[in-house]
């Protein structure tokens, strides 16, 4: 599975899969998954940026080993696709800047996750 973000004339990041934007009408399973290469771009985007570098060009390419028996991914690969002008100086660099995306981080090192029941008590209004 292949899911892409690109930048639109705005500079927003707008993911897609198969050619198609992923919305929440969609899925909000690959609207999850979509986030991992788009919080990478918002992190490109500063850095090409700051250095006068264009990121209208810029693709992300999201590779995924998806586990079609268990429902899971097993694997994320991020794929930059910089433009030709990208200085080879800064190869190193941006991909660090991707290690920093807060999505990639909080998957890496997940947080506990609980589940509370409340049920709703009646009152009477008197």
């Amino acid at each position: 599975m292949i899911l892409q973000t690109i930048f639109d004339e705005q500079g927003n990041t707008v993911p897609f899969l198969n050619g198609k934007e992923i919305t929440m009408k969609e899925s909000p399973f690959l609207l999850f998954l979509a986030s991992i290469g788009m919080c990478s771009a918002v992190y490109v985007r500063s850095f090409l940026a700051q250095r006068g570098i264009p990121f209208s060009d810029v693709v992300i390419n999201q590779k995924m080993d998806y586990d079609q028996s268990a429902g899971m991914v097993k694997s994320v690969e991020i794929q930059l696709d910089l433009p030709s002008q990208f200085p080879e100086k800064y190869k190193g660099a941006i991909k660090k800047v991707v290690d920093q995306c807060l999505v990639k981080r909080h998957l890496v090192d997940a947080p506990e996750l609980y589940v509370t029941t409340n049920i709703k008590v009646d009152q009477e209004i008197n």
